[in-house]
């Protein structure tokens, strides 16, 4: 090398693939922390319980690499260069949404520890990436840069022959049997059935991204139940199990009134307490940072979110997303928003 007195070539190995990938993903963490950004790590169970809840995956592919560097026993001095290929793939649109090629260096006369070379050549790499103003724009506007529009998912089609019909609280304990505590890795929360095919509605926050999570109905019986389709901005998901033997819920097609009766339906605190009921009325519709909501005074306790909010005929309107401390005040998404975001297509529902 320039500061050798004999040479030697770098081969390409294992060994160095397993060097090249540990430091370049040391020093792409650090800088993201660094400019603010956090790293979700892929789950470690060998099951594979989660999908990595990540908004975007990085990958990088080594182009080009000269390591010209003087090296002793604990120091090293010279240059390194690296050409990398860098692919950002956007968990929300579910393609590579951007892939520069960008060059990074570093270079010394002063002798400095092994790892402290290391780690300023690799954070010199990861931090062009970083500089980059197009990498900048994509993450920080979660993938839609330039405001592209997201594709509409294809309609699915649902048949609901059998759904509860009648006036609460006469028909509470087949409202109840529609109603279902949704168990994943990070928690528990509410569901509810809108077909007899199998087919849930509840809040991304319950499942996250789990592929699977279990579904424990009001008799105690668990199901497997599979995330078909969530929207991480709505905070709305559709999962579906095996067909079940009860009624699910009638869907109410016209906007909910203020001042009606409403009924929150869910399983706070877990499936010990499922199949609670509290009362209130439909306080206003509010749009909270261009969302639409639904305010009403009945309850949401913890482990109720993703549950229906239903009128006094047992219709849905809303899916709980919301609580607060404050006495009064609860958010739900109206009923339309979420299937139109969604897309399923529920057929006329009767007995």
């Amino acid at each position: 090398g320039l500061f050798c007195g004999t040479t030697e070539k770098l081969k390409y190995s294992k060994d160095f693939d397993t060097w090249f990938v540990t430091r370049l993903t040391k020093a792409f963490k650090t800088t993201a922390l660094k400019s603010g950004y956090v790293s979700a790590d892929a789950a470690h169970s060998v099951f594979d319980e989660k999908k990595n809840d990540a908004d975007f995956r990085v990958g990088a592919t080594l182009l080009a690499f000269d390591y010209r560097t003087c090296v002793d026993r604990t120091s090293s001095k010279g240059g390194a260069y690296a050409k990398i290929r860098w692919e950002i793939f956007s968990a929300r649109k579910q393609k590579v949404v951007y892939a520069p090629i960008i060059e990074g260096s570093f270079s010394t006369t002063d002798s400095m520890p092994h790892s402290d070379f290391e780690d300023a050549f690799m954070q010199a790499v990861a931090g062009n990436l970083f500089a980059d103003p197009k990498f900048v724009e994509i993450i920080n506007s979660g993938g839609f840069a330039d405001n592209e529009p997201t594709a509409a998912l294809p309609r699915l089609s649902i048949a609901a022959d059998h759904v509860v019909r009648g006036e609460v609280p006469r028909i509470t304990p087949d409202l109840v049997k529609a109603v279902v505590t949704v168990e994943s890795g990070i928690g528990s929360g509410s569901a509810f059935y809108i077909s007899r095919s199998g087919y849930l509605l509840t809040n991304y926050h319950v499942v996250s991204d789990a592929k699977f999570v279990r579904i424990k109905l009001s008799d105690g019986r668990s199901l497997v139940g599979e995330v078909l389709r969530s929207d991480k901005i709505l905070d709305v998901a559709l999962l579906q199990t095996e067909p079940v033997n009860f009624d699910a819920l009638s869907l109410r097609s016209e906007p909910g009134v203020v001042g009606e009766d409403v009924f929150a339906l869910g399983s706070p605190f877990g499936s010990v307490l499922n199949g609670t009921l509290t009362r209130g009325v439909l306080s206003s519709h509010r749009v909270i940072e261009g969302v639409s909501f639904l305010q009403s005074d009945a309850a949401i306790n913890p482990g109720s979110s993703g549950g229906p909010l239903i009128d006094a005929k047992g219709q849905v309107i809303g899916i709980a997303q919301l609580g607060s401390s404050a006495a009064g005040l609860g958010l739900f998404i109206p009923l339309p928003e979420a299937l139109d975001k969604l897309a399923p297509s529920v057929s006329a529902q009767a007995h």
